[in-house]
């Protein structure tokens, strides 16, 4: 592999002047006569949408969706349900403190 870069380096290097040709001939700033690109406004504000309300639903109805999926362990709310500890977990009736049997303060249980 460092062969065949070796290799063609001296190849790129020769190549290099070429790249000067290749570029377009650019006007002269002082020359008031040049012509130059013709100039394009583009709006920030063209793809705006004017704020609308959202259209308000039934609450009574979206409360008994969400109940029915935290029932059936759908959505949201069926995340933060605790899960209940297995029978041949070792603490199993011992309860879990808010740093997760964690004590970062130093403190034992």
């Amino acid at each position: 592999m460092n062969n065949f870069f070796s290799r063609l380096a001296p190849a790129a290097v020769l190549c290099l002047p070429l790249a000067a040709l290749a570029q377009t001939a650019r006007p002269e700033p002082a020359d008031a006569k040049a012509s130059a690109p013709q100039l394009r406004y583009l709006s920030a504000f063209t793809d705006y949408k004017p704020w609308q309300d959202a259209k308000l639903g039934d609450w009574r109805a979206l409360n008994d969706i969400l109940r029915s999926q935290a029932a059936g362990g759908g959505g949201h709310a069926g995340h933060a349900m605790p899960m209940p500890a297995p029978a041949s977990a070792p603490n199993a009736n011992k309860p879990a403190s808010a740093h997760g049997g964690r004590h970062p303060h130093g403190g034992k249980q």
